[in-house]
């Protein structure tokens, strides 16, 4: 087997220097996702220059002690990784193997004395890049990978023009590239454009990943203090309010917090006004949106939704956590067609330790081992939620049509089902009247549902200014009759009290709808002001169905709501407010930059004709002679020496071809033997020259020219 030739010393510190930039740009983007203990950003901000630096001086000797000591190095490395691994999932070992590969990869710099090992370190950086993108959330990552894209550009275009330089000339000199640094910045800029340009084209079209797959979902937990009682509810944004910690009676409790939510707590009371802000609450990555469901309610007393049974029971298993069908549920739906969407949920303040779901969860990736299940399916985890917790759940929807609704037969609800959820709730009387007055034309309970939700869009309007609610007053009655507006607690309790007094199961869900979509990141963006309460109607046969009435009512003072941009550009405008004025200058600007470059465009064109032209006596004559030639019908060809290309010009012009013969060798002369042309023989080309360029423009016959005097 023929040995592989030892690797040539890379000269180049320009080479050197982009690689490196593009390994450190890779690595503090892995680094800034949370990926890796603090402790690896000296070996990257420290370690990886030294070690570029060490390469770069002891690239031709590669001292022996040094090889020896990175393979020693190497071999501890890995050997404490593989002792610290105690659990054999991907989740376990993904972040401990990402730290080894990047203390691996300032050794591995340590030996990259030429070209070849520069270019393992540039694929290194590809892997570490990629590895960012796994764990990024949100666009903190465009402008490091940006700077790994532009580096890894440059090194590209650098290392060709390294190997450029190595090529040997037909005469054995060293060959010099044309490009210049200066050149390769120029077309990593241009390529990294047309990259960024292609790459964002495809983004905002590509679709969002998000079916089920045979390994682990992302799944952690901070530090996290346990929940005071095992399943009970807790929510450190409400303050005082907080379910797990409420402040004894005359002892002062803590605020609320503008994100805070009234509905995620044991009880919900329409008569609170105001709502949460537009803190950024959590992301959520899903192939589709959906509402992210909290908790329901069922029983209420005319102001206050509260839940009938509040007795969580423990839910355990490993990853995934089986989800089980609660009683609440029904049976399994007949009807419809089901489907999987997968959502990780990524917190971004501490909030209820509700775990949020789509529709019906089933499985369930979470750090802990034990959660609580609810009655109605809600499910709760034993700890407190902070910021930077991140649980993923795969949950089932019913693809539900509206024939499949309408066939659902009311008077099949189970027993269990209509006690708890069907019960005439309290309200008044004219509330009663006239829920059954809308409702008396509508065949099936889908067509009573669309039919309040109808007349509730039509005679009520959304708003967040409304009067407080006065003691003693029905919530419902005040909305539907007196005030006739309000926000969706008070717009989605009206539509469940008016379907239970129809004898039509329903309640009432409080969780968020599905945010804005960042078209950059893929999550939605999951703010406050999304906390949201819907209704929910059983249809025997298939299951719960989400019913948003508060979609239904206009915005007071609007005639209809326009729909949100999604894309990046809407997602953008939405973000940045900028001047009126600007948008002039910007035009003024492009206009300018594109006539600087066809300005500097042309007076490069205009140096490079000029630097083409010859400048001798010969080379000026010679040019003429061509000109004459590509005339008559011959070119002159790339490598065709002067005297050959006469001959062929004799051959054409028989009668000139003596004169021709010796205009070239004395144009050779001229050009080669650097003597000056005497008089007599430069008078005799100008003058055959000149004689040619009338007899060639008047004929093309031999026959017709002049002969050539002697």
């Amino acid at each position: 087997m023929k040995a592989r030739a030892p690797e040539q010393p890379e000269d180049s510190i320009a080479l050197r220097a982009a690689v490196l930039a593009a390994l450190m740009a890779a690595a503090i983007a892995v680094l800034r996702e949370g990926v890796g203990r603090s402790s690896l950003w000296p070996v990257v901000l420290v370690g990886y220059p030294l070690a570029f630096t060490v390469a770069h001086l002891t690239r031709r000797s590669r001292p022996l002690l040094l090889r020896a000591a990175v393979s020693a190095i190497a071999i501890v490395v890995v050997v404490l990784f593989a002792a610290s691994i105690t659990v054999g999932t991907i989740a376990a070992v993904q972040v401990p193997l990402a730290e080894v590969f990047m203390v691996l990869l300032g050794l591995q710099a340590l030996e990259a004395s030429g070209r070849r090992g520069l270019m393992v370190s540039l694929l290194a950086a590809l892997v570490l890049v990629t590895l960012a993108g796994v764990f990024s959330i949100s666009t903190a990552l465009a402008p490091w990978l940006a700077g790994w894209a532009f580096a890894t550009l440059l090194a590209l275009a650098l290392a060709h023009r390294s190997e450029l330089e190595r090529l040997p000339r037909l005469d054995g000199a060293a060959s010099r590239p044309s490009a210049g640094i200066r050149t390769a910045l120029g077309i990593a800029a241009a390529v990294f454009a047309v990259v960024t340009l292609l790459g964002a084209a495809a983004f905002a079209v590509a679709p969002v990943a998000g079916t089920d797959r045979s390994f682990t979902f992302p799944a952690e937990l901070p530090p996290s203090e346990a929940v005071p009682e095992p399943g009970g509810l807790s929510n450190p944004s409400l303050g005082g309010a907080d379910p797990a910690r409420r402040a004894a009676p005359g002892e002062p409790g803590g605020r609320r917090s503008a994100f805070g939510y009234f509905g995620f707590s044991d009880e919900l009371d329409t008569g609170v006004r105001g709502r949460p802000d537009d803190t950024l609450v959590m992301r959520v990555r899903a192939a589709s949106p959906d509402f992210w469901r909290g908790q329901t309610f069922d029983r209420w007393d005319g102001r206050t939704w509260r839940a009938s049974d509040d007795h969580p029971r423990p839910v355990r298993g490993g990853q995934p956590i089986g989800i089980p069908r609660v009683l609440d549920d029904g049976p399994a739906n007949d009807f419809a067609a089901v489907d999987q969407l997968v959502q990780t949920y990524y917190l971004e303040q501490a909030g209820p330790n509700v775990i949020f779901a789509a529709a019906t969860p089933t499985r369930l990736y979470f750090p802990e081992r034990t959660i609580f299940q609810m009655p109605d399916g809600a499910l709760r985890a034993g700890v407190r939620l902070d910021p930077e917790s991140v649980y993923t759940v795969v949950s089932q929807r019913n693809l539900v049509t509206e024939t499949a609704l309408r066939v659902s037969d009311a008077t099949q609800v189970a027993p269990e089902i209509a006690a708890k959820y069907a019960a005439p709730p309290e309200t008044t009387a004219r509330v009663r009247a006239l829920a059954a007055s809308v409702a008396a034309g509508a065949p099936t309970t889908y067509d009573k549902v669309r039919a309040l939700e109808t007349w509730i869009g039509a005679h009520t309007r959304y708003t967040l200014d409304i009067p407080p609610l006065p003691r003693g007053h029905d919530a419902v009655d005040q909305f539907l009759f007196v005030d006739r507006r309000g926000f969706c607690e008070q717009i989605g309790t009206s539509l469940v009290v008016m379907l239970r007094e129809l004898g039509i199961p329903a309640r009432l869900v409080v969780g968020y709808t599905p945010g804005e979509r960042n078209p950059f990141t893929g999550l939605y963006e999951v703010r406050a002001r999304d906390a949201h309460a819907w209704a929910e109607v059983y249809f025997p046969g298939v299951g719960w169905q989400g019913f948003d009435p508060t979609a239904s009512v206009p915005l007071a003072g609007d005639a209809a709501i326009d729909g949100a941009g999604t894309g990046a550009l809407a997602y953008l405008n939405a973000r940045i407010d900028l001047p009126a004025w600007l948008g002039p200058v910007l035009a003024l600007l492009a206009v300018f930059v594109v006539l600087s470059f066809a300005a500097r465009s042309w007076t490069r064109r205009t140096r490079r004709v000029r630097a083409a032209r010859p400048t001798s006596w010969a080379g000026v004559r010679l040019e003429r002679l061509e000109r004459l030639g590509r005339r008559r019908g011959r070119d002159r060809a790339a490598a065709e020496t002067t005297p050959h290309y006469a001959a062929a010009l004799g051959a054409l012009d028989p009668i000139h071809a003596p004169a021709l013969a010796a205009a070239a060798r004395v144009l050779d002369a001229s050009m080669f033997s650097g003597r000056a042309v005497d008089e007599a023989a430069a008078s005799a080309v100008d003058g055959l020259l000149e004689l040619l360029d009338q007899n060639w423009d008047r004929a093309r016959h031999p026959e017709d020219l002049v002969p050539t005097p002697s």
